[in-house]
């Protein structure tokens, strides 16, 4: 029986049949069983295939039984059922409002430190602290050692007083294939005091006006240009100094003072003396007086000339049109001239000179606002504290006052007291 059983074929016939009953017993449940809810009693009697009770009050004549239509309001909570022949109210419960929450402050909670207050909308930061100074590179500029061809407008003398030096500069001046200095840019100093040897020395600062009126300061020194016939430098080339010509206002000035001194010796050894204890003494005449004069008028021109010829007997004068070398000390930066040099506010300063002073203006203003805001607070801080202090002061001050008048007025009400004990009581007659 079991190895029938094992076999595919049987296997599939009997899953067959198990489906085929099933499919019997659910079509017969589903005939017998569900009645509409539409249906009349007596329609459902005779579809179930029942008899009606004999007491019922559905066995009456009539067999069928109309439904009442009405309509069921919201308001009259009132529903019908299906399967019942009666009409039962259905209650709608209402919506409960939510239960109010109650926050209830536990221990834990108050231990929690409150939360800052958040931060407005638009904070304001200022940095009073400038930032730190760094040198700045110039964009157009010339190394020091620049040699500019300058030719003198106006004639130089060496002499005590300060001598302008007018000149213009012959060529154009190229620094990494830029223009520096254009020719025909005019060129200001001033001569140094005396002379050396045969040159006038021009040293300090130097005033470059263009032709549109910037003007640029510089620190430069004036070389001499030696240039020969035949094209070649001579040995002075490159020198300190402009190179002149000796001028001398009297050619015998120094043949006076030798004769000078010369007679000044004669007519002294003239003279007659006589020995006594302190040596040889001139003898008191009118010879010895005119000898003695004429020595001292002799020395007295010689000291003179030899003045003069220290001064002014000779000196350099450079002609007009003379050509020289101007040999700047600095860097050259003709992005700072300025009308008037305003920009470098007519000193020799560079750029990062201007740059380092203007980086100290800020940091003292920034160190004078910050004291300043100090002080302020400082202030603030001190008005409040004596508003407190006077605050106190009127507390404490309005407690004695009180103190004092409760106590007055238990004083006056004791004493009343002991007033009307007494006072002797009339006794009724």
């Amino acid at each position: 029986m079991m190895k029938h059983l094992q076999k595919p074929a049987v296997q599939m016939m009997l899953l067959i049949v198990v489906i085929s009953i099933a499919g019997v017993v659910f079509y017969f449940s589903r005939e017998r069983g569900v009645v509409s809810a539409n249906t009349p009693p007596a329609t459902a009697t005779k579809a179930s295939g029942a008899k009606p009770a004999a007491g019922s009050a559905n066995a009456s004549s009539t067999s069928t039984i109309v439904a009442e239509e009405r309509k069921v309001d919201l308001a009259d909570k009132r529903v019908a059922q299906i399967g019942g022949n009666q009409v039962q109210p259905l209650v709608v419960q209402k919506r409960k409002p939510p239960a109010p929450t109650i926050i209830t402050t536990s221990s834990t909670a108050n231990n929690k430190p409150p939360k800052p207050p958040p931060f407005p909308k638009l904070v304001h930061i200022t940095n009073t602290a400038p930032e730190p100074y760094k040198d700045e590179e110039p964009k157009l500029f010339a190394p020091r050692g620049l040699l500019i061809k300058a030719a003198l407008v106006l004639t130089v003398d060496s002499s005590s007083l300060e001598t302008p030096v007018l000149a213009l500069v012959t060529e154009d001046v190229y620094w990494n294939q830029k223009l520096i200095v254009p020719a025909g840019t005019q060129v200001q100093a001033k001569a140094a005091q005396g002379r050396i040897r045969d040159r006038i020395e021009v040293k300090g600062a130097y005033t470059f006006i263009w032709a549109d009126g910037r003007e640029y300061n510089i620190s430069c020194v004036a070389l001499d240009h030696d240039r020969e016939e035949d094209g070649t430098f001579g040995i002075t080339d490159g020198s300190a100094g402009i190179r002149g010509q000796i001028v001398k206002n009297d050619q015998y000035a120094e043949l006076k003072i030798l004769m000078a001194e010369a007679l000044q010796g004669v007519m002294n050894n003239s003279q007659s003396q006589f020995p006594s204890i302190y040596g040889n003494v001139p003898q008191n005449n009118s010879r010895n007086a005119a000898l003695g004069g004429g020595g001292q008028a002799a020395s007295a021109y010689s000291q003179l000339l030899t003045s003069q010829l220290e001064k002014d007997l000779d000196f350099v004068r450079v002609p007009a049109g003379t050509t020289f070398y101007i040999y700047t000390m600095a860097v050259f930066e003709p992005e700072l001239a300025s009308i008037a040099g305003l920009k470098q506010g007519g000193r020799d300063v560079s750029s990062w000179q201007l740059n380092q002073e203007a980086y100290q203006r800020a940091t003292a203003q920034a160190v004078g606002a910050a004291q300043q805001a100090i002080s302020v607070s400082e202030a603030a801080r001190q008005a409040e504290e004596e508003k407190r202090a006077a605050e106190r002061a009127a507390r404490v001050s309005a407690l004695l006052n009180g103190t004092a008048s409760s106590t007055t007025a238990e004083g006056s009400n004791g004493s009343e007291a002991s007033a009307s004990s007494t006072v002797p009581t009339s006794s009724n007659p």
